[in-house]
């Protein structure tokens, strides 16, 4: 189906060998997989309700509930969950973007791990929202070109807190959308940021959308880089499993990107 005006469609052709060793790219310019368009009134509302947002308006959170199940109903209709990501267009997209592609999966892990029903709504609804509080950052520090300074970086990394806070003072927001939003920087090992003390425990949703938005973050084009390769980012995502990332949802991910690969051919 063809690209709306907010989504660009993509190809995804990563192969994991073995989940213990390397990762293999498969190189080919023939689409592995073929990603749908999701619903374009439900992909264009969430951008409008994003828009309402950076206006100082209040989060429309019925509106990404339906965004979610849109989602949902696609990934059942077509008897597993796709991989139905959206490609990056302008840099002041991207929060918008990135969003709709960790809430996709997001949803693949989790029903990879069979978690079904209000569950996995509210699982879907927090990789929505996750990077909300980006809103709040200043547009020239999202879209600069070349690495944040020092300053630049302590402001940029407010944003799980002040998404965190929105989220929770708005009426109806999922709880564990709240704990997504503030938890999904923090690594396996409770480095990262916002700091924690020593014990925390980090919420199962929070270490699904961390993965999520890890690899999706490499795997974007941004204003200051290319894309990396995916067998890179597999391989980086290997190395990390027990420091940065959980290591049983890591395999979990990845053995999803290799069967949706396998399957296509």
């Amino acid at each position: 189906m063809a690209s709306s005006d907010h989504i660009r469609l993509g190809k995804v052709d990563l192969r994991v060998s073995g989940l213990s060793g390397d990762a293999d790219l498969i190189g080919s310019d023939k689409p592995r997989i073929t990603l749908p368009d999701m619903p374009r009134e439900e992909l264009a509302r969430f951008m409008e309700i994003y828009e309402t947002v950076k206006k100082k308006h209040k989060l429309q959170i019925n509106g990404v509930f339906d965004v979610v199940s849109g989602f949902i109903d696609v990934f059942r209709q077509e008897g597993k969950p796709l991989l139905a990501m959206a490609a990056l267009r302008e840099a002041d997209e991207y929060t918008f973007t990135h969003s709709t592609n960790v809430c996709v999966l997001n949803l693949a892990q989790a029903m990879a791990l069979g978690i079904e029903g209000p569950l996995l709504n509210d699982i879907g609804v927090a990789a929505m929202l996750h990077d909300i509080g980006k809103l709040f950052i200043p547009e020239e520090i999202l879209t600069k070109k070349g690495t944040l300074n020092q300053d630049e970086f302590e402001t940029m990394k407010q944003h799980p807190v002040k998404g965190a806070r929105h989220l929770l003072e708005t009426p109806g927001v999922p709880r564990l959308a709240v704990i997504a939003a503030y938890e999904h920087h923090l690594k396996f090992n409770l480095s990262g940021y916002p700091h924690v003390l020593p014990g925390w425990q980090q919420n199962l949703c929070s270490h699904m959308t961390t993965i999520s938005d890890f690899f999706d973050a490499l795997r974007t084009r941004r204003s200051y880089r290319e894309p990396v390769p995916l067998k890179e980012t597999a391989g980086m995502m290997l190395d990390m499993m027990g420091t940065d990332l959980h290591p049983v949802l890591t395999r979990n991910f990845l053995r999803i990107i290799s069967r949706l690969v396998e399957t296509s051919d």
